[in-house]
């Protein structure tokens, strides 16, 4: 209650970086207390970041959630969606933050969000898994003025809207008539 939520969602894997996240926050909670972090998400990291969590003594600031069937009420409610990821393509799941008008802070990983978010026009992004990267990132971020917050969401969901089923169906049904 009474607290801005800071978003991750997937696999608990290497692969998505969960630990990084959890220490980068950690930093930024010794400074900014008015926000938790939610990950959603299983996997076969779940026990390690529960001994990460308790061992930062951050179990009233970090919960691992588990895995949900729809996380749409969960990344509208929350201030911004955070992707840690080593790699990942352009992830449904920066787009869906997207269309639900969610602030997307994003490592810079090879292929898709880099791409996604504009070098940084359309989200935040940080240098992936680089020491205080994504705690100056959420620093900025919690610093940013809501009309900046507003145009980066209004350039976010606009481009979006490029990743719908009905976009893809229309572009490869051009490119199959040539």
């Amino acid at each position: 209650k009474n607290k801005k939520i800071i978003l991750s969602a997937g696999r608990l894997t290497h692969q998505k970086n969960y630990l990084y996240l959890i220490d980068e926050f950690f930093e930024f909670s010794k400074i900014n207390d008015e926000f938790v972090l939610l990950i959603l998400g299983d996997g076969e990291k779940k026990n390690e970041l529960l001994k990460l969590i308790k061992k930062r003594r951050i179990e009233e600031k970090v919960f691992l959630l588990g895995h949900k069937k729809n996380i749409y009420s969960f990344i509208r409610n929350s201030s911004v969606f955070v992707l840690s990821s080593l790699w990942e393509e352009v992830g449904f799941v920066i787009v869906e933050a997207a269309f639900c008008n969610t602030l997307v802070i994003s490592s810079n990983c090879p292929n898709g969000p880099k791409e996604f978010l504009d070098n940084g026009k359309r989200g935040i992004l940080f240098n992936s898994n680089k020491k205080k990267a994504l705690l100056n990132s959420l620093n900025h971020f919690s610093k940013m003025e809501k009309n900046q917050i507003f145009e980066y969401k209004k350039k976010l969901k606009k481009e979006a809207k490029k990743y719908t089923i009905f976009n893809h169906y229309t572009v490869l049904n051009k490119i199959l008539k040539f």
